[in-house]
C-alpha cells in the first residue's frame, strides 16, 4: 500500500511539471504549446518594420488643416524632395533652425477619429540635430 502511494505522489508531481514553461528563458517545457513564442516574434518582426528614419527640416512650412497652421518639412531618404507633416512626433520637440535625422516609430491608431491620422508617429532616438 505505501508503494502505491509513493507510486501516486511521483505520477501526479511530473503530471504538474509537464504543464509549466521554464520561467527564465519563456521557453516551453517538452510537451507545452510553443504557439506563443512564435506569436511574439511575429509582433517583434511587425515591429521592426514600422522603424524608419527620418529627416526633419530646419524650417517648417505653411499648410491648412482644420485651420491654417505650421507643419514640420519631412523626408526619409536625404535625397528625397521635402513633404508636410500635419502630424506631430510624440516625444520630439522641434526647435526652427535645426536640421534632425531621427529615428521614428510608425503605429497604426485603433479607431481614429474622423479627421485624426490613422498613423501615430513616436520619437525612438534624435540621431543628429545640425544647426542651419
Amino acid at each position: 500500500m505505501r508503494k502505491v502511494a509513493i507510486i501516486l505522489v511521483v505520477l501526479i508531481g511530473s503530471s504538474f511539471i509537464s504543464c509549466k514553461s521554464d520561467v527564465k528563458s519563456g521557453k516551453p517545457v517538452e510537451g507545452e504549446s510553443n504557439e506563443s513564442t512564435l506569436e511574439q516574434e511575429v509582433l517583434t518582426t511587425e515591429e521592426l518594420e514600422d522603424i524608419v528614419t527620418l529627416y526633419v527640416s530646419s524650417e517648417k512650412s505653411d499648410c491648412a488643416g482644420v485651420a491654417e497652421m505650421k507643419c514640420l518639412l519631412v523626408k526619409e531618404t536625404e535625397d528625397a524632395p521635402w513633404e508636410l507633416m500635419y502630424d506631430t512626433i510624440e516625444g520630439f520637440v522641434y526647435e526652427e533652425g535645426y536640421e534632425y535625422n531621427l529615428e521614428i516609430r510608425r503605429e497604426n491608431v485603433t479607431n481614429p477619429p474622423a479627421d485624426g491620422s490613422s498613423i501615430r508617429y513616436v520619437l525612438i532616438r534624435e540621431i543628429s540635430k545640425v544647426k542651419k
